[in-house]
């Protein structure tokens, strides 16, 4: 009877936590990429997700706060990233997939970005 109701604890633990995690797919158009230049406003360094908003000043999303969706603190930390790679007030420019719904947001996956005129690379595993 007690591994029934901690089987059953489990499932509700693990469905939840799976059921919580967001389809990129869903979210990003994947057959198109955007490029954005901004200057950083904001960089989350946090775990599922970390993110980077860019105050826009030209292009469609001029006078826009863009939401750059990356990979997790781990994956970035494994390529060599810190919380101190990108910080407030840099220049950055950055190739993302777009959202679907037409939102100032894009994904970086394996995305192209310049930070301050050098060149790096940002990953998400899925």
């Amino acid at each position: 009877m007690r591994l029934r109701y901690a089987l059953m604890l489990a499932g509700l633990l693990f469905s939840s936590s799976a059921a919580a995690h967001h389809s990129a797919a869903a979210t990003y158009d994947a057959s198109r990429t955007v490029t954005v230049t901004g200057i950083v406003s904001e960089f989350l360094w946090r775990n599922p997700h970390c993110f980077l908003y860019l105050d826009v000043d030209a292009g469609p999303y001029k006078g826009r706060r863009y939401v750059v969706e990356m990979s997790s603190l781990g994956v970035l930390s494994s390529a060599g990233w810190t919380k101190r790679t990108v910080k407030a007030g840099d220049t950055v420019n950055v190739t993302v997939m777009p959202s679907r719904s037409g939102t100032a947001a894009g994904l970086c996956r394996t995305c192209d970005m310049r930070i301050n005129g050098t060149v790096t690379k940002a990953y998400l595993v899925q």
